[in-house]
């Protein structure tokens, strides 16, 4: 009888749509703060108009490419190799200072995308992670 009891409790639990889906959490995450900061902020330049190795922000496939030095520009799980912060932050060895337009990224925006860089950069590979330029209502 003991295994029936626990066999329900798993068939419970396993059917129950409440329990949050981590990856569905991550996707979130991404389009509500980190594809719009990307989209206005960022790809203005960053569009993959510039020529390569140049940053391209378009697709995930695309950012998490290497620059010809052979450093990542998102380095998933380590935001202090990531050149993407290194360029935001405005600050270490980093030659570009990033966004090159008179207003920079606020501290939370900067702390969103080491945050989103440290849980491991989830990016979609469908439609929702193809990013166009908008602009920015603080910066036109």
């Amino acid at each position: 009888m003991n295994r029936l009891l626990l066999f329900g409790v798993f068939f419970i639990a396993a059917s129950c749509s409440t329990i949050p889906n981590h990856s569905n959490v991550k996707e979130q995450y991404f389009l509500t703060e980190v594809k719009p900061v990307l989209q206005q902020n960022c790809l203005r330049c960053h569009n993959g108009t510039m020529p390569s190795p140049a940053l391209n922000l378009t697709s995930k496939d695309d950012a998490f490419k290497r620059n010809s030095r052979g450093q990542n520009y998102i380095l998933p799980g380590r935001p202090d190799q990531s050149l993407l912060v290194t360029a935001v932050q405005r600050s270490g060895a980093h030659l570009k200072l990033m966004p090159r337009t008179d207003i920079s990224l606020t501290d939370d925006q900067i702390g969103m995308l080491r945050e989103w860089i440290e849980d491991g950069a989830f990016w979609p590979t469908d439609k929702n992670g193809i990013l166009k330029p908008q602009s920015n209502p603080e910066n036109p």
